[in-house]
């Protein structure tokens, strides 16, 4: 081969590796920003502007039907780009879909109207119903611009419901400021939930982070909950709770209840609460149940929680009233909701077996240290008939907050034991 046939061929591969180099530049390019490619529908495709201004409910249901459907080629994912900011008006999203497994990116940003609608009495913003293997993550913000119904209206929307939606995984968001609850859970198996960020003021009323009732199976984890009334809260027919990982304040702490309002019968059990962080919360780990409620809580654990001047740090309310909170409504008892878990419970337990009241019993308290804002750091209102019954406490170590105050226990109808605390109940006659 002479040296011209050599030099031909050297530029011939130099020519080939360039185009290779700028096809492979291409298809990088391609893969950062056509998520399309991979199965996604973004809802700018069906006409959603994501200005913040512009009414994209209709794109983003008409974006849904796609993706539950089938979509074009199988893609089964909704997309809301980064970058944008969408905003829609009440809206649900509805199952069942034909794919097992269907993905919401929020990657950009989802607010509501800037003013107030006819909500009914127990609405929500968004909801999602009966869609199984629904995957709710990406980074984004759902902003439920709730200061303009926190002015004396009552019936104010849940920002988020999730109801029938087994499978459920929540992950990576920012929740800011909702009408109501920000996100609630109902009649479902097998949530995770985690990485969220919740915010709203601590005088918003009402404001709480999860709201759960007819579940089994939650798992909660890693987030911060800073809002205006129960960071978590545990409502009828509910079992095998796990929350690991909050750090929660403001707020009202970590709730089970309340349970029995009305007369119904309410029962939660197998609540696992551990590693958890409450910082100037009005109450800290909080059980609370109505005098005229049937049912049961039981099988209860608080461990290794860290209290930094909690006004209430660990408290049962057997006798619980409703204070006047402004527009104060539990999202169990709403009608939207098709399950029938609490009738299955009152089945197998043939009610509270005491007559009227929500007996609580088999409560572990271990490693819980802190200070109380309060010089009552442990409050234990038990009913005279029904009591509070195995109450255990290990390792609690809770002092004031204020330097030089003492704080105490104070306990009506419980048989307890106690093991290595520095403050327990005394007998009070």
């Amino acid at each position: 081969m002479n040296k011209y046939s050599l030099l031909f061929l050297v530029l011939l591969c130099l020519l080939q590796v360039s185009k290779l180099g700028l096809c492979l530049k291409a298809k990088a390019h391609k893969g950062n920003n056509g998520l399309n490619r991979h199965g996604f529908i973004s809802a700018t495709s069906f006409g959603a502007v994501g200005d913040g201004k512009t009414d994209d409910t209709k794109a983003f249901l008409n974006a849904w039907k796609a993706v539950c459907n089938g979509g074009s080629r199988g893609k089964t994912n909704l997309l809301v780009p980064l970058g944008k900011t969408f905003m829609l008006k009440p809206l649900t999203f509805e199952g069942p879909c034909k794919s097992s497994s269907i993905a919401f990116l929020i990657r950009g940003n989802l607010v509501a109207p800037g003013y107030t609608w006819h909500a009914g009495n127990y609405p929500a913003w968004i909801s999602f119903d009966s869609i199984n293997g629904l995957v709710i993550t990406g980074g984004g913000t759902v902003d439920g611009r709730g200061s303009v119904w926190w002015r004396n209206v009552h019936h104010r929307p849940t920002a988020m419901h999730f109801n029938n939606c087994n499978g459920l995984h929540i992950s990576n968001l920012q929740h800011l400021n909702s009408p109501r609850n920000h996100i609630s859970l109902s009649c479902s198996e097998n949530i995770s939930v985690s990485g969220l960020n919740m915010t709203a003021p601590g005088d918003s009323p009402n404001t709480d982070g999860i709201d759960i009732s007819n579940c089994r199976g939650v798992d909660i984890r890693d987030s911060v909950i800073s809002t205006g009334d129960d960071c978590i809260a545990i409502n009828r027919g509910s079992s095998f709770i796990n929350i690991t990982g909050i750090f929660c304040g403001p707020g009202h702490g970590i709730s089970v209840g309340s349970l029995g309002e009305n007369g119904y019968f309410s029962a939660v059990e197998e609540v696992r609460v551990k590693n958890c962080t409450l910082s100037n919360t009005a109450n800290g780990v909080r059980i609370k149940t109505f005098q005229n409620g049937l049912g049961f809580a039981r099988k209860i654990s608080f461990e290794d929680i860290k209290m930094v001047a909690s006004e209430n740090p660990i408290i049962i309310e057997q006798n619980y009233h409703n204070r006047g909170k402004n527009g104060e409504v539990s999202f169990e008892y709403s009608n939207s909701q098709s399950c029938h878990v609490n009738r299955f419970y009152q089945t197998l337990s043939g009610g509270s077996g005491n007559g009227r009241g929500v007996k609580v019993s088999d409560v572990r308290y271990a490693n819980i240290h802190g200070s109380s804002a309060s010089c009552e750091a442990i409050t234990m209102n038990c009913d005279a008939d029904l009591g509070c019954v195995d109450i255990v406490m290990e390792h609690v170590d809770i002092v004031s907050a204020k330097s030089g105050h003492k704080v105490y226990a104070s306990c009506k109808n419980v048989h307890w034991k106690y093991f290595d605390s520095l403050i327990s109940c005394q007998k009070r006659h």
